[in-house]
């Protein structure tokens, strides 16, 4: 089971690299004040702190991942996530029905 998330999670970093896609501390901000503005911090604490560790090195697939982890652990949070955050839609799964 871990090794299908992980994969899944590989597969998303390689979208986001060959999509050309530059993850931007300025829009990680955005997404962090529209989320703490308009969600409930304690469902979606994990998702909230891969990304301010995000912010520390964009570019680190080791923390995308960590973001793309989170994000795929949110279950029926995920709508609401990028109904106020949609630019973390670069880090959601080209397979909304992968196993996790």
């Amino acid at each position: 089971m871990v090794g299908k998330t992980n994969d899944k999670s590989m597969k998303t970093v390689d979208k986001i690299k060959n999509k050309g896609q530059i993850i931007k501390v300025a829009d990680i901000d955005i997404a962090l004040q529209m989320l703490n503005t308009y969600l409930d911090n304690q469902e979606i604490k994990p998702l909230l702190s891969a990304l301010e560790i995000l912010k520390t090195d964009t570019q680190n697939e080791d923390y995308q991942l960590q973001v793309i982890d989170a994000f795929d652990n949110l279950g029926f949070m995920q709508g609401a996530v990028l109904t106020y955050a949609p630019y973390l839609n670069i880090f959601v799964s080209d397979d909304p029905f992968a196993d996790h």
